[in-house]
Order: C-alpha cells, then sequence, then structure tokens
C-alpha cells in the first residue's frame, strides 16, 4: 500500500495554498456533500442519494484502476466465481455483473491507454486477429438486423429490445475481451496459481452447497462451473510434480464426489456434467496416450455390459420425457430464420423477435451456441467463429509441448482441454456465449469461466518466450 500511495502525487497547486485554507476548503466540501446526501434521502430521492453515496468509492476505484490494473484483472475470475449479489439493476428484473462492468472497465482504460500512449499493448498471439474480428462481426450485425429486418416484424412485441440488445452486446465484447487482458496482464506463475486456487477452492465449496443443500447466494454454481472445477483439480493432483500422495488421495476423493454429484444426483441436467467428462478424456489424451485407452476401454465395457448401461438408458428416457426431441424442431425453424438472413445474420439477439413474431405462442431460444451464432451473425460470424475455435485449439496443442513440466504444462492442459469440451458444449447450451432472451446478460457471470482459460493460453506463452530468452 505504501509503494501505492508514492505513486500518488499531490498536486503543485494545492501544494502552494496556505495548510488552514486547504483544510476548511476540505471540511467545507464534506459539509456540504453530507448535506446534499442528506436532502435527497429526507425527500425520497432515494436514486440520486445512493448515486451521491457510492461517489467516493468510485473514486477510489477509479484511482486504483489506474495504478494497480494488474490488482483487478487479478480478481477477476473472483467477480464471476463469487460475487453473484454485486450487480446493478438494469431494468425489466435484469441485473448487470460486476464481472461485465468490471471488464469493460478494464478494458475501456487499456484502450483509452493504448490511444494516449500511442502504443500496441496486446501481447503477440494468432489469436488476437479472430477475437477483433468477432468483435467486429458483432458490433457490426446489430445495424445489419435492423436495415434488413423483415418488414412485418414487431419491434416491441419484447419490451425494449434495443436496450437489452445494446446490453447484450456489451456481454459479447467484455467476454471476448478476457483473453486479451488475461493474456497479457497476467504475467507470472504465481498469479496462475491464484487463479487456478480460485476455481479449486469455490468449485469445492459449491460442491458442498449443492450436495448438502446450502442455500447460498454468493457462488455462482451454473454453466460449466463443474468443467472448471474438476479439470483445474484433477490437473493439480495428476500433473503437477512434487504432489504428496496424500493430496493425490484428497485430490481424488473430492473429484470423485464432484462426479457423484454432477452425473449421478444432476444426471438429467447433462448439459453441466457431459462436458466435464469429455474435458476429462481430453486431458487423459493429451497427458498419457496409454492411460487414455484403458479409461475408454472401461468406459466402454461399462456402457455395454455394466451399470453404465442402464444408467445411460434412463438419462435419455428422462430427457426424452422432458422434451429433449424438441430441440430438433428448433432448430429447423431457426435456420428457416436464417434462410432469409444467412450473411450476416439478424444482429445479437435478433432471432428472438422473429421467434415471437412467426410462432408467437412457441418461442424458443435454440439452447445451442452454434445455432445461435449463425441465426444471430450469419455464415460470416460463423465462418469468423470457426477460425477462432480451430486456432486457439491448435494454440492450446502447441503450448502443452512447448511448456516446461510444472505449473505452465499442467495448466496448458487443463486450459486447452477444457476449451476443447467448451466447444462440444456448445452444442447442448450457450454455455460460451450467453443468448439473450436463454442465460442473459447475467450469465456473463459464469460464461465468463472459459475465457479466462483461453487468456491463460495467451499467458503461458509469454512466459515461456520470456524464459526462453532470459
Amino acid at each position: 500500500m505504501q509503494s501505492f500511495l508514492r505513486h500518488i502525487e499531490t498536486p503543485h497547486w494545492i501544494e502552494r495554498l496556505p495548510r488552514p485554507l486547504v483544510l476548511g476548503g476540505f471540511l467545507s466540501g464534506l459539509l456540504v456533500y453530507s448535506t446534499l446526501i442528506g436532502i435527497m434521502f429526507g425527500t425520497n430521492r432515494q436514486l440520486i442519494g445512493l448515486a451521491l453515496l457510492a461517489l467516493p468509492v468510485v473514486i477510489v476505484g477509479f484511482t486504483l484502476l489506474l495504478y494497480r490494473f494488474e490488482w483487478f484483472v487479478l480478481i477477476l475470475p473472483l467477480t464471476g466465481l463469487a460475487m453473484r449479489p454485486l450487480a446493478v439493476p438494469a431494468g425489466n428484473g435484469s441485473e448487470l455483473p460486476i464481472s461485465m462492468l468490471l471488464t469493460l472497465a478494464l478494458s475501456g482504460g487499456w484502450i483509452l491507454s493504448m490511444i494516449t500512449r500511442r502504443t500496441w499493448q496486446l501481447a503477440p498471439s494468432p489469436l488476437n486477429k479472430p477475437l477483433l474480428a468477432m468483435m467486429a462481426i458483432c458490433i457490426f450485425s446489430v445495424p445489419w438486423g435492423l436495415l434488413w429486418a423483415d418488414p412485418i416484424v414487431d419491434w416491441w412485441i419484447m419490451g425494449n429490445f434495443r436496450l437489452a440488445q445494446i446490453a447484450s452486446l456489451l456481454s459479447f465484447l467484455g467476454l471476448l475481451s478476457i483473453p486479451l487482458l488475461v493474456g497479457r496482464f497476467i504475467q507470472h506463475e504465481w498469479q496462475i496459481k491464484v487463479y487456478l486456487g480460485m476455481f479449486i477452492v469455490c468449485g469445492l465449496l459449491m460442491t458442498a452447497a449443492q450436495t448438502f443443500g446450502i442455500d447460498h447466494v454468493i457462488l455462482v454454481d451454473m454453466g460449466l462451473w463443474g468443467l472448471w472445477f474438476a479439470l483445474p483439480l484433477a490437473g493439480i493432483t495428476y500433473l503437477q510434480p512434487g504432489i504428496h500422495w496424500r493430496w493425490k488421495l484428497i485430490g481424488t476423493i473430492i473429484l470423485c464426489w464432484h462426479l457423484w454429484l454432477a452425473a449421478l444426483r444432476n444426471s438429467l441436467w447433462i448439459s453441466g456434467w457431459l462436458p466435464t467428462i469429455v474435458g476429462l478424456f481430453i486431458m487423459a489424451f493429451l497427458t498419457s496416450r496409454r492411460i487414455f485407452f484403458i479409461l475408454l476401454l472401461a468406459f466402454a465395457l461399462n456402457l455395454a455390459v455394466g451399470p453404465g448401461r442402464y444408467y445411460v438408458e434412463q438419462v435419455i428416457n428422462d430427457n426424452v420425457e422432458e422434451g429433449g426431441l424438441d430441440r430438433l424442431e428448433i432448430w429447423a425453424r431457426n435456420l428457416w430464420v436464417v434462410r432469409h438472413h444467412w450473411l450476416f445474420g439478424t444482429g445479437v439477439g435478433g432471432y428472438a423477435i422473429y421467434n415471437m413474431t412467426y410462432f408467437r405462442y412457441d418461442a424458443r431460444s435454440t439452447h445451442n451456441n452454434y445455432f445461435d451464432i449463425l441465426a444471430q451473425f450469419g455464415v460470416v460470424g460463423s465462418g469468423i467463429w470457426l477460425w477462432f475455435a480451430i486456432v486457439s485449439l491448435y494454440y492450446g496443442w502447441q503450448t502443452i509441448w512447448m511448456a516446461p513440466v510444472g505449473i505452465l504444462r499442467t495448466t496448458a492442459i487443463v486450459a486447452t482441454s477444457g476449451w476443447a469440451a467448451a466447444q462440444f458444449s456448445m452444442m447442448l447450451g450457450d454455455w460460451v456465449l450467453p443468448f439473450l432472451y436463454n442465460q442473459g446478460v447475467p450469465g456473463y457471470r459464469y460464461t465468463m469461466y472459459s475465457w479466462i482459460f483461453v487468456g491463460l493460453l495467451i499467458s503461458i506463452r509469454q512466459m515461456i518466450k520470456r524464459q526462453t530468452e532470459t
């Protein structure tokens, strides 16, 4: 803290003023400020009063942001994992989570810094171009969807759609900027360990809370939280050298506990637990082909002649009874909309308006990120996404074999296998880019998990590069 205070210099014009005048001005300003707050609350203007109360916090936070930018990047995962109540109301029962607001503030400050210093500060990476192109197509799709909209579309059928669309656009831009932020400002191995520790500790608390039915409002145990708890836990337990066998045993017990909770107790939620299983198999493949094929053989025998066969049949029957096959009809409708808006799509969240116009009494989201991207951003947007997905997975593969044994290689395997599983999960839900009328803007909290680990791949490559140069 002392080092931080030394960076803040008192303006010279204040130092030249007499001390009594400075003290008197400060006390007078504090008196006026307190009086204004009292008047606002006394005249039933709570919103303005709350804004005045928050003003010092905003000023201090902005000052910290300027002088300790990396602190905020370091706590970014925690804002998504364990700060659910911190959000700004956005009307219509929606809210803007603190994780999204912090990401946008960091991105905005970073952009201003690059403009004022006239320097390009992005970490060198082949992921930069597809990420920036995806941001551009997200922004461009909004006016395009408005200009090429069907004349019959009722824009007010879903309330203030434009405001909700802008909020969703900002959430997309925030998610896409996370890898760039993390890749640039996470520069040390201890910071990576802090990131992994956050996911493991919070994931353990989430597992305990769900197992014992503990009602909480802090943790965000939604989306792919299980994937990003199980993989870092397995990575540290089995891949990190120097781990004592007692810790390996504890890690194995916790991992089995979580898999029991996810795949057996919550078996109906396939899109929540199946990506975790896929991610663990990919991790095994990236680590040891022999272990992978042994696990695959055991898994196949269990499904063929073991109890797994009856389990799978039960899960399939439960999902069919719940209406899982209805997704085929939903996807067919989605393609019908895309047929007339195939180039750049209907804009962020745009196909919801078409569903409400043409299928008013049975309008549903696709629960599939690939169909979402196609409908919102068209063939061009889908092509850019596939470009980014392929480049990022190959980038992760390269990083694994470049990283030295230790925390860097462990994290590279965790991030690559988890990101591959996240690509698989996109067929089952909008767990990577939250659709406006399904996960909504509040879904930013847990969709950000996957993007953080993409950013760690960039960080690892930069650390490897620096180690090689020195």
